[in-house]
């Protein structure tokens, strides 16, 4: 007969220990929510490119720009290396090529191991809270709970971007320090280089903050711990991922070469500031911004945060004034008892045994890699007063632990009030408010049941305009037809959806940074003076000049009624949960009058 004692033996386990069971549902539904119907809208201006070189990758064997039809090299071919090849971090492009290989070239296989690697740091995540928090089951739940469900943190699993990754990385490299400080064992710091490195190859600056993180966070707890045969170790693997970086960087060209420097490499062209702020000034503002879109995207509620620093102070001051009290042990007996109502005081308030400082080392993490990413961002504030959420999503879940920390304080003085923090906090944006983020193109707040809208956000078909412009074009654009797109986000994705039937051209200047003999071998109508498209596609219309260039030779055969931006995109002020009515505007599509007379 079959022996049933290790299913028994676990379902008895699950039974003795509720908030285990309860975690492993919510990990569950969190996974169902990551995978499900990753089809359902088509990649954004920042996937398709992934998704690109992922397929150059798995039918050429390298990371480049031309797959023998299109080139792909973003504006002016500025992304691309003297060979043609991308210079970006080339570890969402491995994943990209696997997700390829076994599901195919569409956006299921763009996204599934993202996804799934998703579901992973969910569970590392939950090690990591054991480590930390393994006797308090009940708030290990209600942290895993904000995580697991957030809706901002699943939209970034599903994407083909580095953003699952990139919050992998960070609680793995944590955890795994974690277990070398319990254990001394040096494997553990072997395992740490090789996340570390894995974390630089998956997105430079993300990368460095979370090596600047965990350092930062070492010396503030356990410099002083430290043995010289660790400092040496610690020393040589960082060392290590250093040299292997800076290897990699000189080898595509980023580094060492005409065009040094990532900014040489960025998608748009470096605007100067021409202000009278001083660059001190303008690097404390970028901070300063930063951590404001911590508090409007509500990845940490401000009533929240104050409520955790006024329970810490509270903390602190007890503690320092019994310790002060403790070494006095000649003063009198008053002395002793307002100490004891200091403890009691802080007994009152924050109640038997909560573990603020646990918690607080969680926190701590997310805070640390927020502020190394702010501090390496390179986005010009004066153009975009905004922080750019996708740079330091790793820092999301652990900033949530500090919801999860004021739900478990709720629930012990009622737990009606704590279901309610728990269903307010988790299901709305309500923590944020009044100073949610802005939505770019409604002008309005971004407050609302966030969870309930994305549940039903990915059940249903996402109306977007590259989705439209490509079945447009694979329904009447003949074989071949050269197609331009003004902008370079647009006609470069529509190059992974039609970029079999149509021609993308007219990209590239006489000032490309590109060598003229390189792109003169690939035989394909890319410069702008030099072809006359077939198509113009006006993503958000058409300015002016442009319709009266274009009048006498070209002729709009249509106008699709989509917004023109993929709102699809995971960051909360660029993001709708459902499709926006276009207005006035719309996509724009001219065909040349020549190729219609024939």
């Amino acid at each position: 007969m079959p022996d049933f004692a290790a299913p028994r033996s676990l379902s008895a386990r699950l039974r003795a220990a509720p908030y285990t069971a309860a975690s492993i549902g919510v990990l569950l539904v969190a996974a169902y929510l990551c995978l499900v119907n990753l089809d359902y809208a088509a990649l954004w201006h920042d996937e398709a490119p992934a998704a690109f070189f992922g397929k150059t990758l798995l039918q050429q064997g390298d990371i480049v720009g031309w797959d023998g039809r299109n080139l792909f090299g973003g504006p002016n071919g500025r992304t691309l290396n003297d060979e043609l090849r991308d210079v970006l971090p080339p570890l969402m492009y491995v994943l990209n090529a696997a997700g390829f290989a076994v599901f195919g070239i569409n956006e299921i296989g763009a996204r599934i191991v993202h996804a799934v690697i998703g579901v992973v740091a969910l569970g590392v995540f939950y090690l990591l809270l054991r480590q930390h928090l393994s006797n308090y089951p009940r708030l290990m739940f209600f942290i895993f709970l904000f995580v697991a469900w957030s809706a901002q943190l699943l939209l970034y699993f599903r994407q083909s971007r580095y953003f699952s990754v990139m919050v992998l990385a960070l609680i793995l490299i944590f955890y795994l320090y974690e277990c070398y400080w319990r254990s001394r064992h040096s494997a553990y710091i072997a395992a740490i280089a090789m996340v570390a490195a894995l974390s630089f190859f998956n997105h430079y600056a993300g990368g460095a903050a979370t090596m600047l993180s965990l350092a930062a966070y070492h010396l503030l707890f356990r410099a002083r711990a430290t043995t010289l045969r660790e400092w040496v170790l610690f020393a040589l693997c960082g060392a290590a991922v250093v040299a292997v970086g800076t290897i990699y960087l000189y080898w595509v060209g980023v580094i060492g070469g005409e065009r040094s420097g990532f900014m040489a490499f960025a998608g748009q062209a470096p605007t100067p500031y021409r202000g009278d702020s001083s660059a001190f000034v303008l690097f404390l503002q970028k901070i300063w911004i930063y951590i404001r879109e911590l508090f409007t995207a509500d990845w940490v509620s401000w009533p929240v945060f104050l409520w955790f620093v006024g329970m810490a102070l509270l903390m602190w001051q007890s503690r320092r004034k019994r310790v002060s009290m403790a070494s006095r042990q000649a003063r009198r007996r008053q002395r002793f008892q307002q100490a004891d109502d200091g403890a009691g005081l802080e007994k009152k308030i924050l109640g038997d045994d909560l573990p603020l400082a646990a918690a607080g080392k969680v926190i701590l993490m997310g805070a640390l890699f927020s502020l190394f990413s702010a501090m390496l961002s390179v986005q010009p504030i004066w153009l975009s007063p905004f922080a750019d959420l996708r740079y330091y999503v790793g820092a999301l879940p652990l900033l949530l632990a500090m919801k999860g920390l004021f739900a478990e304080w709720v629930w012990r003085k009622s737990k009606m009030a704590g279901a309610a923090a728990i269903a307010i906090l988790l299901l709305t944006s309500v923590g944020a408010y009044p100073f949610n983020l802005t939505m770019v193109f409604t002008g309005e707040r971004t407050l609302g049941f966030h969870f309930f809208q994305f549940v039903r956000e990915i059940h249903r078909p996402y109306r977007d305009s590259i989705r439209m412009v490509s079945d447009y074009l694979l329904t009447h654009a003949r074989q071949d037809d050269l197609v331009y797109v003004p902008g370079f986000a647009d006609g470069g994705t529509l190059i992974f959806y039609v970029g079999n039937r149509v021609l993308y051209g007219c990209t590239l200047d006489e000032n490309t940074p590109l060598p003229r003999e390189k792109v003169a071998e690939l035989e394909a109508p890319l410069y702008i003076g030099h072809n006359t498209p077939d198509w113009i596609i006006g993503f958000g219309g058409l300015r002016q000049g442009t319709v009266e260039q274009f009048a006498a030779s070209y002729e709009v055969v249509a106008k699709l009624k989509v917004h023109f931006y993929p709102t699809q995109r995971p960051e909360l002020n660029f993001h709708a949960f459902s499709p926006l009515d276009p207005g006035a505007s719309g996509v724009y599509i001219l065909r040349r009058k020549i190729a219609i007379d024939e």
